[in-house]
């Protein structure tokens, strides 16, 4: 039942989880064969990479182009399953397309593992409880989740959060207070068309700091994406050392603010949508806040501008503030170090692959 695993994964963070998750389970169970649909670090793992959807997704192309592009795809992935049907498949987030793969899943009686949940209890609830019909096994990577599935009836497991694997542990005590010229790092998205609309509002924002405070400033992207136009100097980088170094954070929810949490990076976080998309996001949104910190604490310990609020002058005011009170700024530091604790322990991926390997 091991020995052919199938894996999808349709963003750029879920591609590091899965391939980390591929690892895992490859460590344990030697013979096991994976085939996969996902990004680069997926495909550097995989036994056979069928296609490449994360690098398609991340530059936003418009719905019609989308839908075709993952409905071949997904005929793809189908006519693969003809030639060499999987014993287990495992999806990773990305659920508007992984809920079909799990639909034709349940179909051709294949046990479904899904390896973060998607954000049922941010949006759209109901979801629920199409997976409930089409996924054996759910292994959520926060603790709330756990009891948001098992009232649909759905097998459960927290297993915590793999980002607490991928990002050094930071020691509360490592820092100085005081900070002589401050290193700012902009983290515009993962995107191409949010990265283009968020690098414009952080060059106005990057001019007003400077006025006040001049600073150094830092853009940290992804390879794979285009930051045409910016005399600010890109990062990239895997391993955290420059980011580790950063004074203030201005970034954008996801990911990688939960990154720089973890890093204990003071920061404050922004987004902005089309005016179509926020307004479609507010009718299905159930949360108050977007940055998974203030998520959990129920409060807003990290600032967060939204839309009308994401303008220059209210993300810089804040970050002037935050950089004028180093007092504020050491606590912040502190608080975010501790928040690892919330996501539970390490080895994620190893725990995660002994669940769906069967492994006691």
């Amino acid at each position: 039942m091991n020995k052919n695993i199938f894996i999808v994964s349709g963003d750029a963070s879920g591609d590091k989880h899965a391939a980390n998750l591929v690892r895992s389970i490859k460590s344990l169970s030697k013979d096991t064969y994976v085939s996969s649909v996902g990004g680069e670090n997926l495909k550097i793992v995989s036994d056979h990479f069928l296609d490449d959807i994360v690098s398609f997704s991340a530059f936003g192309f418009l719905p019609i182009r989308q839908y075709f592009k993952l409905r071949k795809i997904f005929k793809k992935i189908t006519l693969y399953w003809k030639e060499r049907k999987p014993d287990k498949v495992i999806l990773v987030d990305y659920y508007g397309f992984n809920i079909h793969i799990a639909r034709e899943a349940y179909r051709q009686q294949i046990p479904v593992y899904y390896y973060i949940s998607p954000q049922v209890w941010a949006s759209r609830p109901g979801r629920v409880k199409k997976l409930s019909k089409f996924v054996n096994k759910m292994l959520v990577i926060l603790p709330f989740e756990v009891d948001i599935y098992k009232k649909a009836g759905m097998d459960t497991a927290f297993v915590g959060h793999p980002l607490i694997d991928m990002v050094p542990a930071v020691d509360s005590n490592s820092f100085k207070s005081g900070y002589e010229r401050p290193v700012i790092g902009l983290f515009p998205g993962s995107r191409q068309h949010i990265v283009d609309r968020h690098l414009k509002l952080l060059k106005e924002v990057k001019d007003i700091i400077n006025k006040e405070i001049p600073s150094d400033f830092k853009i940290f992207g992804l390879r794979s994406l285009d930051y045409k136009n910016t005399d600010i100097p890109v990062f990239y980088e895997d391993t955290y050392d420059e980011r580790k170094k950063l004074t203030l954070a201005l970034s954008v929810s996801g990911t990688v603010s939960l990154e720089n949490a973890l890093l204990g990076v003071p920061m404050i976080v922004f987004y902005k949508l089309s005016q179509l998309n926020y307004l479609i996001a507010r009718m299905v949104a159930n949360v108050k806040y977007i940055t998974m910190v203030n998520i959990l604490e129920e409060k807003e310990v990290v600032p967060e501008f939204i839309q009308n609020e994401a303008t220059p002058q209210n993300i810089a005011g804040a970050a002037i503030n935050l950089l004028r009170n180093t007092e504020k700024l050491d606590y912040l530091k502190k608080k975010l170090i501790s928040f690892r604790s919330r996501l539970g322990q390490n080895y994620v991926s190893i725990r995660a692959a002994k669940i769906i390997l069967g492994i006691v």
